[in-house]
């Protein structure tokens, strides 16, 4: 043990403040149950955290969810009471190897992939972080210290981190986003940097962040190895196989790329990753009929993964995206989308802009109300073959709870359509 809780059990005369009682937050809980710590939660709608709570606590732990500005943490710092990301006060209790991964797109692939494929290889990994698996829990529940923890980190955990260190670590790629909680894209891009620049090994990234750190002036650290986006089909024949999409294979280029760091062959990496399946709601045709595919690509928030899976499609492209907005400007992207998309229908909270956006660039653009409405409008209009490309590029929480239920939503109508289409045949029959 090492670092500021290197004699922690000397501070548990006192309780710690969890902020938060999300996911993180109860991970945070047991990880101090099974230490034996007490402690009290907090959370902004809730039990309020005052200055005598803050005085009388060991520490504060906070959730990625709470802003570094928030009136709680500036409290607690100007009282000189220490605060922990939860990342980085579980650190001090892991001495298992961890591999970092963070990026703008890719994170969670990434991290499921290489943990898949190292256990098929007899080299034991787990996955935690932001994939909904807190460090904290998996530490709670007691990970092998011989087993390597396979650890994707977002820009808000990785914000401000002092304790964590990983062995090696992986940045997929860099593009605008989040910027109404980062103010900047330096921000944005020096948040992700302070979880890479700690690692003791070799560091891979994308193109991206190389090319924009270049823009901002920024050094990257002397262990980064820069991995070129693959332009082979090494994989599989299947084009319509999730790894051999666009954006998927700056992913498996880099998974390769840090398993030849471990003395991996590719041969035995990319056999391993046979039976890999996706987590949901990423790039993949979920059903295709009279010409028709339907894609599923919830979980791209951004621009810049959206327009890598308007680069994966073969046909003509009728999109379906919009959303709630992140503080970003749009038109860059509705000039590509119109670029990409032969049609398009927006939805949501920037559904009439994108809809006004894209056809003053002169391509076809409607304002839908509801998703249902979209799917049912691009399947109307479709002709031939056509893939129509449910690939938001915003967030989901104007109309849906996360981009998990707006990607169950898309399936179900599509299924729907799917079902009336078939008995609609079936009574040509009679």
């Amino acid at each position: 043990m090492k670092g500021i809780l290197k004699n922690w059990e000397k501070m548990t005369s006192l309780p710690v403040a969890v902020l938060g009682r999300g996911l993180t937050g109860q991970g945070v809980c047991s990880l101090l149950k099974r230490l034996g710590w007490n402690y009290r939660i907090f959370k902004d709608k809730g039990v309020e955290l005052t200055p005598n709570k803050i005085r009388s606590s060991a520490l504060v732990v906070v959730s990625p969810g709470f802003r570094p500005d928030h009136p709680w943490l500036v409290m607690a710092r100007e009282m000189n009471v220490k605060v922990l990301g939860e990342l980085d006060f579980a650190s001090h209790f892991l001495s298992s190897p961890i591999t970092a991964i963070t990026g703008t797109n890719g994170k969670t692939t990434l991290t499921t992939l290489i943990t898949h494929a190292l256990n098929k290889l007899g080299r034991k990994a787990q996955f935690a972080g932001n994939v909904g698996y807190s460090l904290s829990q998996l530490i709670a529940e007691s990970v092998s210290l011989n087993s390597r923890v396979i650890l994707e980190v977002s820009s808000f955990q990785s914000r401000g981190l002092s304790c964590l260190e990983a062995e090696n670590g992986i940045w997929t790629n860099f593009a605008e986003d989040h910027l109404d909680y980062h103010g900047s894209l330096e921000d944005y891009f020096l948040s992700k940097l302070s979880l890479i620049s700690k690692c003791k090994k070799e560091i891979f990234v994308g193109r991206t962040v190389q090319s924009w750190a270049k823009r901002l002036s920024i050094k990257l650290p002397e262990k980064t190895i820069v991995v070129p986006h693959s332009q082979e089909l090494v994989y599989s024949k299947d084009h319509d196989h999730f790894l051999n999409s666009w954006p998927q294979r700056e992913n498996f280029s880099l998974a390769l790329a840090y398993a030849r760091s471990l003395d991996i062959d590719d041969a035995d990496f990319i056999e391993a990753c046979e039976d890999y399946l996706p987590e949901p709601h990423r790039l993949s045709k979920i059903s295709q009929f009279q010409g028709i595919s339907f894609w599923n690509d919830s979980k791209a928030t951004n621009f810049d993964a959206t327009i890598a899976a308007c680069r994966s499609m073969k046909n003509d492209i009728f999109w379906i995206g919009g959303g709630q907005g992140k503080g970003v400007q749009v038109d860059e992207f509705a000039r590509q989308i119109g670029q990409f998309a032969k049609k398009s229908f927006t939805i949501g909270e920037v559904g009439e802009e994108m809809a006004s956006k894209i056809s003053s660039f002169g391509s076809s653009a409607v304002q839908c109300f509801t998703l249902r409405e979209a799917v049912e409008c691009a399947y109307a209009e479709s002709n031939g073959k056509v893939e129509i490309l449910f690939s938001p590029g915003f967030a989901s929480f104007d109309q849906f709870k996360n981009y998990s239920e707006r990607g169950d939503l898309f399936n179900q109508y599509v299924l729907d359509l799917k079902k009336r289409f078939a008995t609609s045949a079936q009574e040509l029959l009679y």
